[in-house]
């Protein structure tokens, strides 16, 4: 690789050479690596669950943080009766109005939304 090239990556990002023992090629991969990884986001679990019961009176809330605690990935499962007559992609704009400005920061956010009645049926199973 050239110096202009190399010299041209942002700080922040890191060019690896590697070679597959499975291929007879190299593989070039790019990866980034963060100047301060604990500054990714300001949200955690928690502060995401008490919004989400405090906004959308929800009766159960779960979040789980899937990004090895950097704040950058989390998922849900959101019960509450605000749910009741909607369609799942109405609970789903529900939800991401409700966290927007959370939803800034976050890379990736997945949730299931259920009523108290779906819930039921859900925990049955």
């Amino acid at each position: 690789m050239s110096e202009w090239k190399k010299n041209s990556l942002p700080a922040n990002r890191k060019l690896e050479l590697t070679r597959n023992p499975q291929r007879s090629h190299n593989c070039l991969s790019t990866s980034f690596r963060l100047k301060n990884p604990s500054k990714m986001s300001k949200y955690n679990s928690k502060y995401l669950e008490e919004k989400l019961k405090r906004e959308l009176q929800a009766e159960y809330v779960s979040v789980t943080d899937e990004s090895d605690g950097c704040g950058g990935k989390f998922s849900a499962v959101i019960v509450t009766p605000a749910f009741n007559g909607k369609t799942l992609l109405q609970k789903h704009r529900l939800v991401n109005s409700t966290l927007a400005e959370e939803l800034k920061e976050i890379h990736a956010f997945s949730q299931k939304s259920y009523t108290p009645e779906e819930w039921e049926k859900v925990k049955a199973q």
